[in-house]
């Protein structure tokens, strides 16, 4: 028995001694090329490059980054190298990835940080964590940030810059003093500039913008809707085009202003605001924005009873969202649309604003998609990058060691156990970024599935509504819109989750089975009951869990049933979570399928091929145990089925 062990651990020893060679020599070349090209190759340039690249073309500039990274390694220029983390670090800032923003500004913080405390990057480095920390949510690691560059030589741009920084983070705490206390500490007018009047105007932008949120939040509306004003004037004066960041600034206290006005019924206000806002973004070529503030006047005008104005305003805005290819916002216009004309008796024209929601529904779909394989794609291209470091770094150790010929024998003597360590460490690595990238793909995935509803209910529910406009059964047609619309709110509203309270699945699958009882009151009754035990407000279920069963209990077993039949859901707490089952005395599986045609039999039901798909999903990612159980039933002589799903109890945001 030890000889074969110890034959295995030979082998193994071998076999990892022989992969760690191949590395070694893949790493020491891939070392040697990059120090081949020091003479003729600069870091410094290959860094300015990337710096003009990153928000243009953020994936030109990390194969720029990728390239100053392995000559900074193999030429040891560790200022080089550590600007080539800050730089990965503001390139994951500006496609919001703020967990990998932080990390690599984290690595460029502490290399910098023993012999480059002066230098611009460094304050580059502690700027970043502190928004990053923001970001993420960190507040106490932000201020702490942000007071560690305020004790450092700033500029008077930089230390305003900072201040407006721990503005907003005390806004976010609801310390409203400190939060105007660090806006007025960071007002251009105080701070004596020799920078020029476009960091003025930028700074003045910010601050202005700033003072409009924390009005806003403490109920001064007026003085709130001075500042917006101010800043608009700010930006019309700018000698150039207002920065994204600033109109980002200048929107996000619009909104919140105008949000105020509405909570007040202070309407006309709100339209007033608005209007300016939709005349300043139509001069700044700013369309989106526009279409919003279309939508959100609808409402205001909607809130007065001037129906014809609130549609009016958003067919303008579904309009403008079609011009300019934004599927999304054309979406929530079509939808508010929709519910406007339902709301006033005006089917058709509803049915159709539901179709072209639709159809915006599928193209902003198909948008997000693509942006997220882009984004997939920055995030693989950093993979490989940190690969590159971690080859390099190998390759330099391979040449310290064939130098170092006083220690040959020492390397000799425990060569074997260091080959143990190295694949080891190699291998772990190797696995988490495989396991990273797994979870990223599947994450994805489940991103595209969970957005999805059964097309089967949405086409027959659509020819509900043609029939009863065919039957001029005006009140069933408007009941069933109304209801409609409500179950297309909630499914669009809760597509964005991973996991949704359970009420609002409640919610949800007691509006799918009002739509469908109303198309088959003749077919079946249904009775939801939910123990005492189970409290919906703290239990988490992936959104669309159950209403696909549901759904298949309606139409392949109830429907067919020649006396009314009845479904049951029940949802009980258990020792490890939640179950739930969904009981129909139908006609059963058996008899279902042979009912069938041959078309039908070659299809597979959406709906539980996409759950079947999200629990897999979610299982691996989440280390979850999400279980089906499909079972017939029998009841006298006929047959029914009963669907449980095992739900884990969630802790902490965990399965």
């Amino acid at each position: 028995m030890y000889k074969n062990a110890l034959f295995i651990v030979l082998i193994a020893i071998l076999t990892g001694s022989q992969a760690f060679a191949q590395d070694e020599k893949k790493s020491s070349k891939r070392y040697q090329d990059y120090k081949s090209k020091l003479d003729s190759e600069s870091p410094s340039e290959l860094l300015r490059h990337a710096e003009q690249l990153k928000t243009t073309s953020p994936a030109q500039a990390l194969d720029k980054v990728q390239e100053a990274l392995g000559l900074s390694l193999a030429g040891k220029d560790l200022f080089n190298e550590a600007k080539c983390y800050l730089l990965l670090g503001e390139i994951n800032e500006s496609i919001e990835e703020w967990k990998l923003a932080f990390e690599n500004y984290s690595i460029a913080y502490n290399k910098l940080k023993p012999r480059f405390k002066t230098s611009p990057e460094f304050k580059r480095a502690i700027s970043g964590l502190a928004n990053t920390n923001r970001k993420l949510g960190n507040y106490t690691q932000a201020l702490v940030n942000y007071d560690e560059l305020l004790s450092m030589k700033l500029t008077s741009p930089e230390r305003s810059q900072a201040l407006l920084g721990k503005s907003e983070v005390y806004l976010v705490l609801k310390d409203y003093q400190k939060a105007e206390e660090s806006v007025n500490s960071a007002s251009p007018s105080d701070a004596g500039y020799v920078s020029g009047k476009v960091i003025d105007d930028t700074l003045n932008i910010r601050s202005q913008a700033q003072r409009a949120r924390i009005y806003a939040q403490t109920d001064e509306v007026e003085r709130a809707k001075s500042a917006i004003q101010s800043t608009q004037n700010t930006l019309r004066s700018a000698p150039s085009a207002a920065p994204a960041a600033q109109l980002e600034d200048l929107k996000i206290a619009k909104e919140e202003v105008a949000n105020a006005l509405h909570e007040q019924e202070r309407y006309d206000d709100e339209i007033d605001l608005r209007n300016q806002s939709i005349e300043f973004n139509l001069e700044t070529k700013n369309l989106p924005e526009v279409t919003k503030d279309k939508v959100a006047l609808s409402k205001a005008f909607a809130a007065k009873g001037e129906t014809s104005e609130a549609i009016r305003e958003l067919e303008e805005a579904a309009l403008m969202a079609d011009t300019i290819n934004n599927p999304k916002e054309q979406a929530k216009a079509f939808l508010s649309l929709a519910d406007l004309y339902e709301k006033n008796g005006r089917s058709e024209k509803a049915l159709s604003a539901f179709r072209k929601y639709s159809q915006a529904v599928k193209k902003a779909e198909e948008q997000n998609q693509i942006k997220l394989a882009e984004r997939a794609d920055l995030i693989s291209k950093q993979r490989e990058i940190e690969e590159v470091g971690k080859d390099v770094a190998l390759g330099q150790s391979a040449e310290s060691l064939a130098e170092a010929t006083v220690f040959r024998q020492q390397l000799i003597i425990y060569g074997l156990l260091l080959v143990i360590a190295i694949v080891a460490i190699t291998s772990y690595f190797i696995y988490k970024n495989a396991q990273a990238s797994k979870i990223a793909n599947q994450m994805l995935a489940l991103k595209s599935l969970r957005s999805q509803m059964n097309p089967h209910f949405i086409f027959n529910a659509l020819n509900s509504v043609n029939q009863f406009v065919a039957k001029n059964d005006e009140r069933t047609t408007n009941k069933f819109l109304s209801e409609f619309s409500r179950l297309m709110r909630l499914v669009m509203e809760n597509s964005q989750e991973d996991f949704i309270p359970l009420h609002k699945e409640q919610e949800i699958i007691s509006l799918y089975l009002k739509l469908e009882h109303y198309r088959f009151r003749d077919k079946f009754d249904y009775t939801i009951t939910i123990d005492e035990g189970v409290n919906p407000e703290t239990v988490e279920i992936p959104p669309m869990l159950i209403q696909p069963y549901i759904e298949n209990a309606v139409w392949h077993g109830l429907r067919y049933k020649d006396s009314k039949g009845h479904l049951n859901l029940t949802m009980k707490k258990v020792s490890d979570g939640l179950q739930v089952e969904i009981t129909d005395d139908g006609i059963g599986r058996k008899k279902s399928a042979a009912l069938k045609t041959e078309n039908q039999k070659k299809q597979t039901s959406t709906g539980l091929k996409n759950i079947e798909q999200r629990l897999a999903i979610i299982n691996k990612v989440y280390n979850a145990s999400y279980t089906v159980k499909i079972e017939d039933v029998a009841q006298a002589e006929e047959t029914g089925t009963r669907v449980t799903i095992n739900v884990p109890e969630r802790k902490n945001g965990k399965a």
